[in-house]
C-alpha cells in the first residue's frame, strides 16, 4: 500500500488551482484554498471543496490510480455538518485524489485542513507494510535536486517510473491518522527514505468529530528529513485506503487551505482542535 500511497504525491502535469479556507490570524496573509481557480481567489466566500455544477469533485482535484486490479476508493463532494467536504469511502480500495499547486509555490508554507473519521480499524498502522491502511492521510510532495538522491533511491525511482510512466517527487510527507502509533511518531517508508509518515492523530479517542490541523510544512520537513526543504511544494493529496486489511473505510475532508508562513519563526506544534 505504501508504494501506491506515494504515487499520490507525483507532480501533476496540469497547473494547480488555489482557494481560501481556514481563517488566518491577523498577523498572517489570508489562507488560499486549493479548490478554486487562481483568478477568483480574492472573491471567494470561504466555502471549500465546492464542485462546479454537475461535477462530483471540486475543480483541481483529480483521481490517481496506480493499481487497476484493485478497487478504487470512491470520492465525491458532499455537505456534512454544514461543511462542503470530500467524502472518501470504499472496501479494499487504494486510489486517492491529487491537487497540483501552481509552479513556483514556496517551499516554506502553512497547510491547514479538517477531517472527520467515524470508525477506525484498530489493526491498521503505517508501522508495518502489511497493515499500512489509513482512514485519513494528507500527502504533500516536494521538488528537489535528484542528484542528491542515494543510489538506492535512484534505483527505486527508476523502477517506479518504468512501471508507471511517472516520476516520484524528490520528497513525500504524509500526515496520517494511525490506529496505533502515538501522535508525533515519524515512520520512514521501507523502500525509500524520501517518503516519511508523520502521525498527527492516533487511536479512536476523537472519532466522530471534525478535527482541525495547521502545519508549518518547512518545520515538519526539517523534522522528518533532517534538513530544510530545498524545493517547492508541488502537490497535495488525499488518501483513504484499505487494500491491505480489506476493511470498509470512510472519511471526510474539508477546508484544505494554503498560506505563506509568517515572518517570525514558528514552533509548529503537533496540534489538532475540535471543531
Amino acid at each position: 500500500m505504501a508504494r501506491r500511497a506515494m504515487m499520490l504525491a507525483l507532480p501533476a502535469a496540469a497547473a494547480g488551482l488555489v482557494l481560501p479556507g481556514c481563517a488566518a490570524s491577523p498577523s498572517r496573509p489570508p489562507a488560499r484554498l486549493l479548490t478554486e481557480p487562481t483568478a477568483s481567489v480574492q472573491g471567494l466566500d470561504g466555502v471549500s471543496m465546492r464542485p462546479l455544477p454537475g461535477a462530483s469533485l471540486p475543480p483541481g482535484w483529480a483521481p490517481y490510480v496506480l493499481r487497476r486490479d484493485l478497487p478504487m476508493t470512491h470520492y465525491e463532494s458532499v455537505t456534512r455538518d454544514g461543511r462542503q467536504a470530500i467524502h472518501a469511502s470504499g472496501t479494499g480500495g487504494s486510489s486517492g485524489l491529487r491537487h497540483a499547486l501552481p509552479a513556483g509555490s514556496m517551499g516554506a508554507a502553512r497547510l491547514a485542513w479538517e477531517w472527520r473519521v467515524d470508525s477506525l480499524d484498530l489493526g491498521a498502522s503505517v508501522s508495518q507494510s502489511h497493515t499500512d491502511d489509513c482512514q485519513a492521510r494528507m500527502v504533500v510532495s516536494f521538488a528537489g535536486d535528484e542528484s542528491r538522491l542515494s543510489a538506492r533511491d535512484i534505483a527505486f525511482y527508476d523502477l517506479v517510473e518504468l512501471v508507471t510512466g511517472q516520476r516520484l517527487p524528490f520528497a513525500t510527507l504524509m500526515y496520517v491518522w494511525d490506529a496505533q502509533l502515538a501522535v508525533g511518531s515519524v515512520v520512514p517508508y521501507s523502500r525509500s527514505s524520501r517518503v516519511q509518515y508523520l502521525v498527527v492523530e492516533s487511536g479512536p479517542q476523537r472519532l466522530g468529530q471534525w478535527l482541525h490541523y495547521e502545519r508549518d510544512l518547512n518545520a515538519d520537513y526539517l523534522r522528518v528529513f533532517g534538513e530544510a526543504a530545498s524545493g517547492p511544494v508541488t502537490s497535495i493529496g488525499l488518501l483513504t485506503d484499505s487494500d491491505d486489511l480489506k476493511a470498509h473505510v470512510q472519511a471526510w475532508y474539508a477546508n484544505v487551505a494554503w498560506s505563506p508562513l509568517p515572518e517570525e519563526p514558528s514552533s509548529a506544534p503537533l496540534h489538532a482542535e475540535r471543531r
